[in-house]
């Protein structure tokens, strides 16, 4: 027993050792990778750039010409065609990719850079001297534009109009205004988008921007994804974004390709967090989205900020059934919501050589909105979290033309909340204040732990309750 004992404790004394060597060699390349690291950017980079590696960084630099070209080779099917000639780089650092916006002279004749970081305004200034009456240069956190619209609303100022000042300014109806380039980790950001198009104003007062963005996948998995994702993902973002905007995946792009680098998860033994490597966490999304050009006849502008808060109203719990919900503004209309016989119109891909295989996990494809596109078969047990975002539209235009629309609590409610944003004081925190609060809603820090959430979701056997059929009424 005595020799079984010192052979135990032999064992442990060699896992122990080979464990601490393990750590060891890890720290070791670690601090090789950094040291390379800084070698290669210094000359062009910040060292708070270069030192400090992020989980959720939001702001995002090109490194280097190789990812540059790479991002360019992606783009060229869809930049060949565009007619718009103004471009908005979003934190061009350096200039990698401004270098390719230079090269195409006969197609893009004004070039907006937008810095947030002191550092590269001088390089940056050189380029609009080289190319005075072409390029122009401003100094601001493009991606915090949410802030600057909170403070201008705050004290009048004018922070976000002088910010754009160089934006050209068209009907929303016609081409787009200008083309947005860059790499954004801020989902707050994509939050404000939504908000200027319900409300008109910030970005899209000035025209339909079309953007090209490398984002964090938990971010566009969010935001494109399909209810049968789980309610932790599918939430009023999603359903708002996709009803808003046309969307495409066009590539993957390394995210070590970006500064500042990416922070390492530290998982412990039987963490969900382990099943966030497989949604490519390695990899940013090279996506492209702008405001459906249809948005006014699918949805009049009078309407938008009712559908906004019909959908966030209602999705504020992931359980909200949605006879019981729409009966407390309106009773008794459970019954014309059940027996409704008319003919659905059925929602079709926007892009036809866009494939579902090579989409990303949980994301989709993006598709028409149309206003006669029926939930089939819906009854007293039917969620709003069962509805794809063109039957979420169905509902809010159905529900937005009976009778007792004009006298419902509904009306009360929205003029009561609109009223909240008007007022909203500086004591409230920015999000807040243009956003309804939802029962588990997503935050910038909580995106990833929902996906990983909704991933187990997906491959949990279904419950005793989801076994049973839930009969009609």
């Amino acid at each position: 027993m005595m020799i079984a004992l010192r052979c135990s404790s032999r064992l442990c004394n060699a896992r122990s050792i080979q464990s601490t060597s393990s750590c060891y060699q890890s720290t070791k390349a670690k601090r090789a990778a950094q040291a390379e690291r800084v070698a290669r950017y210094s000359a062009e980079f910040p060292d708070k750039l270069l030192h400090k590696k992020q989980k959720l960084a939001t702001h995002m630099y090109v490194a280097n010409t190789q990812i540059a070209d790479e991002i360019n080779a992606h783009l060229q099917p869809h930049l060949q065609h565009t007619k718009c000639d103004t471009v908005l780089e979003i934190n061009p650092g350096p200039g990698h990719f401004t270098r390719h916006l230079l090269d195409r002279e006969s197609q893009f004749r004004r070039l907006i850079l937008i810095e947030q970081m002191e550092h590269f305004m001088p390089r940056l200034q050189e380029l609009h001297a080289l190319y005075p009456d072409r390029v122009k240069v401003r100094q601001g956190d493009f991606i915090g534009i949410w802030k600057l619209a909170f403070m201008d609303k705050m004290d009048s100022g004018t922070r976000l109009s002088e910010l754009l000042s160089d934006v050209p300014q068209r009907a929303f109806n016609e081409d787009v205004n200008m083309l947005v380039f860059g790499a954004v980790g801020s989902y707050p950001f994509f939050k404000h988008l939504i908000n200027s198009l319900i409300f008109q104003t910030s970005i899209f007062n000035l025209g339909r921007c079309e953007m090209i963005l490398a984002l964090p996948p938990p971010i566009f998995t969010h935001l494109s994804c399909s209810n049968e994702i789980g309610y932790l993902i599918y939430r009023s973002a999603s359903v708002l974004f996709q009803i808003l905007f046309e969307h495409q995946f066009i590539a993957l792009v390394p995210r070590e390709s970006f500064l500042p680098a990416q922070a390492d998860h530290n998982v412990s033994k039987g963490s969900k967090l382990g099943k966030v490597k497989s949604i490519n966490p390695e990899y940013l999304y090279l996506v492209k989205f702008v405001p459906r050009r249809n948005l006014h006849e699918i949805c009049p502008i009078q309407d938008l900020p009712a559908l906004w808060f019909f959908i966030k109203q209602n999705f504020v719990s992931r359980r909200n059934r949605i006879i019981p919900n729409l009966e407390k503004w309106v009773p008794g209309c459970g019954p014309r919501l059940i027996i409704n016989q008319s003919a659905s119109e059925l929602v079709s891909p926007l892009y036809a050589n866009e494939s579902v295989e090579q989409l990303p996990p949980y994301t989709t494809r993006s598709t028409t909105m149309q206003s006669r596109d029926y939930y089939p078969g819906i009854n007293i047990y039917t969620q709003f979290g069962d509805l794809s975002p063109s039957q979420v539209l169905t509902l809010f235009r159905e529900f937005r033309q009976w009778s007792e629309y004009g006298e419902s609590s509904f009306l009360a409610s929205l003029e009561n909340t609109l009223l909240k944003l008007e007022t909203a004081n500086d004591e409230q925190s920015l999000d807040d204040s243009v956003n309804l609060v939802e029962d588990d809603d997503i935050s910038s820090e909580s995106v990833d732990e929902l996906l990983i959430e909704a991933a187990d979701e997906l491959q949990a056997k279904p419950t005793k309750s989801r076994r049973k059929t839930k009969p009609n009424v």
